[in-house]
């Protein structure tokens, strides 16, 4: 099957057009392609929020993002049943779906991501073999997987499986943070590994923030129950329940590139501190502060400035150097919810009114 056929396919189905054979061919491309979930869940969204209108714009713009590709030399082949119809004003219409692939063409930003699996050579091998999903700092995203499962990546994530995930074994690996809600299979666990812990679920619903800058790693578990082995200790099997955290600390931190040791690092490197915790609900309306970044929600207590600082550089894709080292450690409190970079550090400067800051850009440098 081409790339042309799953184009012509995605179109029929986002416009209401297609045939149920039609849709199964879609589903079995899908299968074969985990990697297009994150690419078509986006044109899905963006095609969901179009405002209905006349046709005339997106054709014209159609066509002459088709004649950018032919001078590119980017592939796309002859679509079939393409016979124009003839409207009352004699103006040659398109389908309804192919105007859909008109207005996905021109909106897609995950174009290349569609196109990219079929270029020829190992790349296209090693791409079909491993799909990798991606949040840049500054945005999240939702992903479907293979078997049904739900996965939300916070800012910064990584998030990879085989092509084979699904068969025999439902594997990913986890940089980052992300939210999963598992489909229940007996016979086929879903394993989770990231730097420091290998996570075994059946089916529920859970968090995991392993991203490898931070001081630790914790998994929050929202309902079922799972299973964490932690890679230092590989003899020790931790069952959580329900409302409750397993806090890691990672026996080294990856800050720009420069390795270095925990703050409080125990005695012995490879035996790391681990604790298990109740999970901090918000007293206003209940919610699971862990999972609170689904929702937009920035909550720190009692947190230092050093921590607050890379969870402010995800959210809001800049850069934060804090030049005093008496600052680094001080702790801080609160909740960014729909603030600006720009309002949010305006609260911590009346947190802490001896602190001064400058902006430009996305780079900020924090000082007394």
């Amino acid at each position: 099957m081409s790339q042309e056929t799953f184009w012509i396919l995605l179109s029929k189905k986002l416009s209401g057009e297609a045939s149920l054979e039609e849709l199964v061919v879609l589903e079995n491309l899908i299968l074969e392609h985990p990697e297009w979930q994150l690419a078509i869940q986006n044109l899905g969204e963006i095609w969901k929020y179009q405002p209905k209108k006349d046709q005339t714009e997106e054709e014209d713009a159609y066509m002459l993002h088709l004649q950018r590709m032919q001078e590119l030399n980017v592939p796309f082949g002859n679509m079939p049943d393409q016979t124009p119809v003839v409207s009352m004003s004699g103006r040659k219409k398109m389908k309804r779906w192919y105007w859909a692939a008109a207005v996905l063409l021109v909106l897609a930003s995950t174009w290349a991501l569609l196109m990219k699996p079929f270029k020829g050579g190992q790349g296209q091998e090693m791409a079909r073999q491993v799909s990798e999903i991606t949040t840049r700092p500054g945005s999240t995203s939702k992903v479907e997987l293979p078997d049904g499962s739900m996965v939300w990546l916070n800012a910064g994530s990584k998030l990879t499986y085989n092509k084979d995930f699904g068969k025999e074994l439902r594997e990913v690996t986890l940089s980052g943070e992300g939210y999963f809600d598992v489909t229940k299979m007996k016979d086929k666990p879903f394993i989770i590994h990231t730097s420091n812990i290998n996570i075994k679920v059946l089916g529920t619903a859970f968090n995991v923030k392993a991203y490898p800058e931070d001081k630790l790693s914790e998994t929050s578990l929202i309902r079922g129950s799972i299973e964490v082995t932690i890679k230092n200790r590989p003899n020790d099997k931790i069952i959580l329940s329900p409302s409750e955290k397993l806090v890691v600390e990672n026996d080294r931190v990856v800050r720009r590139g420069v390795v270095q040791k925990p703050v409080d690092a125990p005695v012995s490197p490879m035996v790391p501190m681990v604790a298990v915790n109740k999970l901090r609900y918000s007293p206003a309306d209940s919610s699971i502060d862990e999972i609170a970044w689904m929702d937009n929600r920035l909550i720190f207590r009692n947190e230092t400035m050093e921590e607050l600082a890379l969870r402010m550089e995800r959210r809001y894709a800049v850069q934060i150097q804090i030049e005093a080292d008496e600052l680094k450690e001080m702790k801080v409190n609160g909740i960014f919810d729909q603030e600006s970079v720009a309002q949010a550090l305006e609260a911590l400067k009346e947190m802490i009114p001896s602190i001064n800051y400058v902006k430009e850009g996305n780079q900020i440098i924090i000082n007394r």
